[in-house]
C-alpha cells in the first residue's frame, strides 16, 4: 500500500470569502480521479476542485515552505533595519556580533511592544 492518500477537496467563491470542503481521501489517485469527475459534473463553474496528495504519517510539506519564508522575512526586515541605521553592531567580548537598538528608537519599540502585549491580556 502506497503511503499517500488523496484528499479530493471543493474550493467554493462566496460573497463573503473562500470556502475550503474536504470532499473525499482515496488511496488511489485513479480513484479520486473518478470521483473528481463525477464533481465537476455536478457543479457550475463557480465551483473549483483540488486534488491534493497527502503523505500518511509525515510532517506537512507546508511547515518547512512557512519557516523558510518567515526565517526570508524577518531577516530581510532586520537588514532593512539595520540600513536604515535603526541598530548598531556591537563585539562582543568573545568576538561574537550582536546588534543592539540605537536610543533614539528604544521608547518608540517600547511602546510598541507594550501595546502588543496589553492587547493579548
Amino acid at each position: 500500500m502506497s503511503s499517500f492518500v488523496y484528499l479530493l477537496e471543493m474550493v467554493v467563491q462566496t460573497l463573503e470569502g473562500i470556502i475550503n470542503e474536504p470532499i473525499g481521501i482515496y488511496t488511489t489517485e485513479q480513484e479520486c480521479n473518478k470521483w473528481l469527475n463525477e464533481a465537476q459534473k455536478t457543479f457550475d463553474d463557480n465551483v473549483v476542485f483540488n486534488v491534493l496528495p497527502i503523505e500518511l504519517d509525515k510532517k506537512p510539506p507546508i511547515l518547512d515552505i512557512s519557516k523558510s519564508l518567515t526565517d526570508k522575512g524577518i531577516a530581510f526586515q532586520l537588514i532593512e533595519l539595520y540600513n536604515k541605521d535603526v541598530f548598531e553592531q556591537m563585539v562582543e567580548p568573545d568576538g561574537t556580533f550582536c546588534y543592539q537598538l540605537k536610543g533614539k528608537y528604544k521608547s518608540a519599540l517600547e511602546k510598541i511592544i507594550s501595546k502588543r502585549f496589553d492587547e493579548l491580556k
